[in-house]
């Protein structure tokens, strides 16, 4: 008996190495076969990067065909879709994480290339990105090209349907890590926590007017005085390079020494800065416009810190951003965000200028708006995707929609030009990553003035903390995962909302 049970031992010993063997062999074929793909696939984002950049850089250069081109033919090889998806649908088998986050990002991005690198949808953004470019011109009129525009969302949403998902906004969303369960959650956190204060402040115009309604002329200022607030500061164009290489140093960040450049230029409409990876981590450029505020050249020059500092040797992990879903654009904006919200730190505010009753006024006048610019940030988040969610619907209705909804006002959008811009055509579903960003870049403040003391934008060993803790690694971790990895908490919307004044 004892000879029979040591004999099952040994054969289960044995079926288990030779499972381990093959689980080992497959992964390491797995690897090898990602690599080979990866090493392709990082050739035509380059091409994408140097096309795109020329596109935002030179006036005269209005096209970004050719690599959405090449992207169609790469996404047409049925042993890649075939292989991650049976890789997909056995992730439990395979134990490499990071072999497993990149089967994971491939299956998100072969998702997304089945609708935005279909043939007929990249010959009409193709078309859109020049009209737009060249607007306003006597080529097309404003009518056309939103014609052709809700014609883009229509056959985004077809293909989209077709994968299996209710929208193509909804399919966006899932793709880039943003769960639209969790991102309805949040949006009515928002809206309920904000409403009491909004409707105390519609409350005293009502009183002040006499009148049981309020216009958009009413609340106008206010809505100005929100852009400004997140324009601030003011800083002359003169002082701005001088002030941006020695607010880096402050932190440890020395912008000299790292591939990164950036010049101004004018840009198509609803852009107001571009910064651009073409070879990660070793060539970032950013181009902006000339009005263009400190706070947001710090914004765009921070997309460039995070991207050159990616360690990681996989080219899927690097986040380049010509194929939805290699990315999580959230975190991304929210890292350039951090380094953009230096500008608006009380210290660094007293250093260059502002009294300590200039700053308290500021701080105050805030709060006060917070609950317009909330609100508006809903509406803005949102626009997009109730376009797609309710394609029959015109745009200047879903926007009214919003409006009363959100600000309690009838507003006439029938003459605005209410969806040309390119974000709309070339990015497509990407202003919710604005509020979302928005909040992690604060919660990482708040804990570095944690860590670091109320003067962290002065402590050199910040820029080596975000290094480490946000930038390295690359998408080797989820978005949630390198926020609570950061500063040891998931993301803090009561906090937030706090800080603001709620």
């Amino acid at each position: 008996m004892k000879k029979l049970k040591n004999a099952i031992i040994i054969v289960v010993s044995i079926l288990i190495t030779i499972s381990c063997n093959y689980q080992n062999k497959n992964e390491r074929e797995i690897k090898q076969y990602l690599d080979n793909k990866e090493v392709e696939y990082e050739l035509i984002c380059k091409e994408a990067g140097l096309e795109v950049w020329k596109f935002y850089s030179d006036t005269t250069h209005n096209s970004m065909s050719n690599y959405k081109q090449k992207f169609y033919q790469f996404y047409k090889d049925d042993t890649l879709i075939h292989n991650i998806s049976l890789w997909s649908k056995n992730l439990d088998k395979i134990e490499n994480d990071t072999v497993k986050k990149r089967i994971e990002l491939w299956q998100n991005i072969i998702t997304c290339a089945q609708v935005d690198f279909d043939s007929k949808i990249i010959e009409l953004q193709d078309n859109l990105e020049t009209q737009i470019a060249e607007y306003p011109s006597e080529k097309h009129t404003k009518e056309e090209i939103e014609i052709k525009i809700k014609e883009l969302i229509s056959l985004r949403n077809n293909k989209a349907k077709a994968l299996g998902y209710s929208n193509y906004a909804y399919m966006i969303l899932q793709n880039t890590g943003i769960d639209t369960l969790w991102f309805e959650k949040l949006i009515d956190v928002i809206d309920n926590v904000t409403l009491p204060k909004y409707n105390e402040f519609v409350q005293t115009i009502k009183e002040k007017k006499d009148t049981d309604s309020i216009e958009y002329t009413d609340i106008r200022d206010y809505i100005i005085k929100s852009y400004q607030l997140n324009d601030f500061p003011n800083i002359d164009k003169d002082k701005m390079e001088v002030l941006l290489e020695i607010t880096l140093k402050n932190i440890g960040l020395d912008i000299n020494k790292m591939p990164i450049q950036f010049q101004i230029a004018d840009l198509p409409p609803g852009i107001g800065g571009f910064g651009n990876c073409i070879d990660i981590p070793s060539d970032f450029r950013a181009v902006v416009k000339q009005d263009l505020s400190f706070r947001y050249v710090l914004h765009e020059i921070g997309h460039g810190l995070h991207l050159t500092n990616v360690k990681t040797k996989s080219p899927i992990l690097k986040g380049y951003e010509w194929s939805t879903g290699n990315s999580a654009d959230t975190y991304s904006e929210a890292m350039a965000e951090t380094i953009g919200k230096f500008s608006q730190n009380s210290y660094w505010l007293q250093k260059n200028g502002y009294s300590e009753s200039q700053i308290d006024s500021l701080i105050q006048l805030r709060k006060e708006i917070a609950p317009i610019w909330l609100r508006l940030e809903l509406i803005r988040s949102l626009y997009e995707i109730e376009l797609y969610k309710n394609p029959k619907k015109s745009a200047i209705e879903i926007k009214n929609e919003l409006y009363k909804k959100y600000l309690l006002i009838n507003k006439d959008f029938s003459k605005n030009a209410n969806l040309i811009m390119l974000s709309y055509v070339s990015y497509p579903v990407y202003e919710q990553n604005y509020l979302i960003a928005d909040i992690i870049s604060w919660q990482i403040h708040d804990y570095l003035a944690n860590k670091f003391g109320k003067e962290y934008a002065f402590n050199k060993d910040v820029g080596e903390f975000l290094i480490k803790n946000c930038w390295k690694d690359g998408e080797l971790l989820a978005w949630r995962n390198r926020l609570i990895k950061s500063t040891e908490t998931d993301l803090d919307i009561e906090g937030y909302l706090k800080y603001n004044g709620f």
